[in-house]
Order: C-alpha cells, then structure tokens, then sequence
C-alpha cells in the first residue's frame, strides 16, 4: 500500500520537526512542511496531500481556520486542526470548517498518529465508486457548445500551463480552462500518475526510460521530478 500523504503546517519549528520525525517513522509521507497559509494554497494546487495537520495560528495573513475554508472551496482534504487555544470561539470557528479532528496542544504522537489514520479511513470509506458506465473514457468542453469524448487509454499526459490545463494525446493537444489539479480531481482511472509538479501521465502509455525523461508513443516526453523518479520506476516493472 502506498504511504499515506500528508502537509504539515505548523509555524512553530520544533513543534513541526518532532510531527515531521514521528510521522515519518510510520507509515506516513510528509510532502512537505509549510508556516503559512498562502504557501498552503499555491502547495495544494500543485501536489495536494492526502491530508493536512493544520496549526490553528501561523505565521502568514491567512489563519489556519481561514486557509482550511480557502481549501475546502478547491477541494476536500481532510484537516485536523492542532492549536495552543481551548476558547469556544476559536473551537466554534474551526468547527465550521468541518475538520476530521481538533487536537488541543500539547498532544501525545499516538494521538496524532490514531486521528491521521482513523481520518483517512473515514475519507476513504466515504468515497462513492464511479457510478458511470463509461469508466474506459472521459468527455472534455473543447468550447461553449461541444463536448467531446476521449478514451484514457488514448491520452499520454496531462501538463500544467499556469491557470489551464493541456491534454495531450497521441495525435492531438486539448487546452482546458481549469488547472490540472481540477482536472485530474475528475479522472476516474488509476492509470494516470503524478510525475513532476507539471505533468500527469498515462502509465500504460510509456514506452521508454532515459534519466528523468519519460517516452510517451513517438515524439512525446517529460520529465519525472528527482522526488518521485523512485516511485515511477517501481511502478514500471523495471527489470535491471
């Protein structure tokens, strides 16, 4: 099974390295550790995380009840809030959020550990299977008027351009007014893979290996990030 995901914000830095430690000792990933809510923000809409430990102050503009409900309008991440204050209205803010938990500090590890598991599972049995026949093919708005249907297995990438995203097939580009975290949210196929900060690709579809460049069909590549090369590789059936 794969490691649970998560983003720790914390703007305290011994506090954020003893949860980055303690996690990292089981089975958890940290993507990274973060101290203010803007940076949260950009993180998510580039490698969002399975879930995030959000400190209730930090040290941005932004809160972290206010940066939970920023998120909660792009997507639906589980947060459990960990926070030095017990007053009710503070409670009564982030409870609004809808977090999977609130830890008071100071808190034990196993504590931390047992809301991060029992959180996951709980985002993970509340996920309905796809409902649609359709599941080999996806349809795409390519204007105001028309949709048009793609079979995934057709698709080589996705790539990130900014605010939009390119949907790159064997024969043709799609440029879709959403970024590719959005678009990606609305696949419902396993095949498709996080390489780099900018790329999604079709598994199924590469064709070849050099460095940190991956071959999809003829004429295309892209570039895996060193941080998850190790993880494309397994995935691949490399045999050395």
């Amino acid at each position: 099974m794969d490691k649970i995901r998560v983003l720790i914000v914390e703007d305290e830095l011994l506090v954020a390295q003893d949860l980055k430690f303690t996690l990292e000792e089981h089975r958890f990933d940290v993507i990274d550790v973060l101290d203010t809510g803007e940076a949260v923000l950009r993180k998510i809409d580039d490698d969002a995380p399975d879930l995030i430990l959000m400190d209730v102050h930090l040290a941005g503009e932004l809160d972290g009840i206010e940066t939970a409900r920023k998120i909660a309008e792009k997507t639906e991440i589980p947060i459990i809030y960990l926070s030095d204050y017990t007053d009710q209205t503070t409670f009564k803010r982030a409870k609004s959020t809808f977090p999977a938990t609130y830890l008071s500090k100071p808190f034990k590890p196993g504590d931390v550990l047992r809301s991060l598991e029992l959180a996951f599972l709980n985002v993970s049995k509340t996920k309905k299977p796809s409902a649609s026949k359709l599941s080999d093919r996806v349809f795409i708005r390519i204007d105001n008027k028309e949709s048009k249907m793609i079979f995934y297995k057709e698709i080589l990438y996705l790539e990130a351009d900014r605010a939009y995203c390119n949907i790159v097939t064997k024969n043709k580009q799609y440029t879709l007014s959403n970024n590719m975290r959005k678009v990606f949210d609305q696949f419902d196929n396993p095949d498709f893979i996080k390489i780099h900060r900018s790329y999604i690709v079709n598994i199924d579809n590469i064709t070849g290996v050099e460095g940190n460049i991956l071959k999809m069909g003829e004429g295309h590549s892209v570039q895996m990030s060193p941080k998850n090369r190790e993880m494309v590789l397994n995935k691949l059936n490399l045999i050395k």
